[in-house]
C-alpha cells in the first residue's frame, strides 16, 4: 500500500499542518513570532514549539526543524510523520516531546538556507566581542561570489575554485568553505555580527523546556550532505558526548571532531548553545543530516542563490530559477527519498524514546 507522505509545498502549507497535527495530538502550542520580517505573501512568520507531555518532565526529546531556511522542507515533514505516526503513544509519564518547527522561518519561506541577515544560523552562537578570523574563507571569498554569474568573472572564479581543489583537495575547499566566517556578510557561511533573533528565539524556548529536565536528548535535522536519502547522526561538540550519543542512536553515528563526519568541524551551532543553556551532563545532541546530491552540486545550488542575493536581481526568471535551484538541492520531492528519510527519522525515534539514563 503506498503511503502518503506529509512533506510540505511550502512554508505556510508546512506551517498550518504541523499546528494542525500537534493540535490533534494534543500537544500545547505557542508562537514565536519573526518582529520585523514577513514571507513572500505577506504571512506571519513564526517559529512554533509543540509540547506533549508534564510541564515538570525529568526527561525530554526535542526536535529541531528549520535551522537552515530550505532545510525545513525536510526536517518540517519528519515531524509532520512523526505526528502522524503511532510513536507518541504510550509516551512514559516522566517524559515530554518538544518540537521546534522553523528556528529560521525566513530562509524557509523565502529559500534561504540562511536568514533575513545572511546569517548562518549553525554559525551566529559564538561571542560576538570577540574578532573570529576565517582567512582560509578569505583566500576563496571572491571565487564563491564573483562579479557576475554568466559572465568571465564567473569563469574566472570556477577556474580558480578547480585549481584549488586539485591543488588541496574537495575536503579542504569544504572546511574553508562551510567552517564558518564573520568578515564578508554577503558570502556563505557568514555568522554575522551579533545574535540573530533566531539565536535569542532558540535560546529563549531552550529554557523555557528543557533546563529542568534532568535529561534531553535532542535532533536537529538537515539536508544537504552525504549519500541520496541517507541520515548520518553526526556529533558536533565533544568526544564524551559522541560516546554517549553513540550509545542512544547507534554505533555508526559519527564526530566532526573526529573528521569522519559528512560535514566539518564547525562553532556556534545550535547544540554549542543547548549545551550552554541545558548543561552538558544533561544534554545529548545531535545533527540529522540528509544526503541530496553530491557535495559540488549542493554547494553549487548554495553559491549560486549567495551570488543572486548580494549581486544579482532578484526579480525575474533567473531568481525564479536559482531559488528553485536551491530548493531543489536540499530537498528531494520524490517519494523514495521522503520514505527513506521517514523511515530513518522515525526510526531513531524510537531509540529516543526507549532510552532511559
Amino acid at each position: 500500500m503506498l503511503r502518503v507522505m506529509l512533506f510540505p509545498n511550502d512554508y505556510v502549507d508546512a506551517r498550518e499542518r504541523f499546528r494542525t497535527l500537534a493540535s490533534r495530538r494534543g500537544f500545547a502550542l505557542e508562537s514565536y513570532e519573526h518582529p520585523a520580517e514577513n514571507g513572500p505573501q505577506g504571512e506571519t512568520l513564526s517559529c512554533d514549539v509543540a509540547r506533549l507531555g508534564p510541564s515538570d518532565a525529568e526527561r525530554v526529546i526535542l526536535i529541531s526543524s528549520g535551522a537552515h531556511g530550505v532545510e525545513g522542507f525536510c526536517g518540517s515533514g519528519c515531524q509532520a510523520e512523526l505526528l502522524a505516526s503511532g510513536l507518541l503513544d504510550g509516551l512514559p509519564g516522566d517524559t515530554a516531546v518538544v518540537l521546534v518547527h522553523a528556528v529560521n522561518p525566513y530562509g524557509f519561506a523565502w529559500l534561504r538556507r540562511t536568514n533575513e541577515d545572511n546569517i548562518d544560523l549553525n554559525r551566529n552562537f559564538v561571542d560576538h566581542s570577540v574578532a573570529l578570523a576565517n582567512p582560509g574563507y578569505d583566500e576563496i571569498h571572491n571565487w564563491l561570489v564573483p562579479r557576475d554569474w554568466d559572465g568571465p568573472a564567473r569563469a574566472e572564479a570556477d577556474a580558480a575554485i578547480d585549481a584549488y581543489i586539485t591543488e588541496r583537495g574537495l575536503r579542504a575547499f569544504q572546511v574553508a568553505m562551510t567552517s564558518g566566517q564573520y568578515t564578508h556578510p554577503d558570502g556563505l557561511f557568514y555568522g554575522g555580527k551579533a545574535p540573530a533573533w533566531s539565536n535569542e528565539t532558540w535560546r529563549s524556548l531552550l529554557r523555557k523546556h528543557c533546563a529542568n529536565a534532568s535529561q534531553v536528548i535532542a535532533i536537529d535535522i538537515h539536508t544537504g550532505l552525504g549519500p541520496r536519502g541517507v541520515g548520518e547522526v553526526i556529533c558536533v561538540t565533544s568526544e564524551a558526548e559522541y560516546l554517549k550519543a553513540k550509545a542512544i542512536f547507534g554505533e555508526d553515528v559519527t564526530w566532526t571532531g573526529g573528521g569522519e563526519a559528512v560535514s566539518a568541524q564547525v562553532g556556534g551551532s545550535l547544540a554549542h548553545a543547548a549545551h550552554h543553556e541545558i548543561g552538558s551532563e544533561k544534554l545529548v545532541m545531535v545533527a540529522l543530516e540528509f544526503g541530496t546530491y553530491p557535495i559540488p552540486e549542493t554547494l553549487e545550488a548554495l553559491r549560486a542563490e549567495t551570488w543572486l542575493v548580494a549581486r544579482g536581481n532578484l526579480k525575474g526568471e533567473q531568481a525564479d530559477s536559482l531559488k528553485k535551484a536551491l530548493k531543489d538541492a536540499f530537498y528531494i520531492d520524490e517519494p523514495d527519498w521522503q520514505m527513506a528519510v521517514t523511515d530513518r527519522f522515525l526510526g531513531l525515534f524510537r531509540r529516543m524514546k526507549e532510552c532511559r539514563p
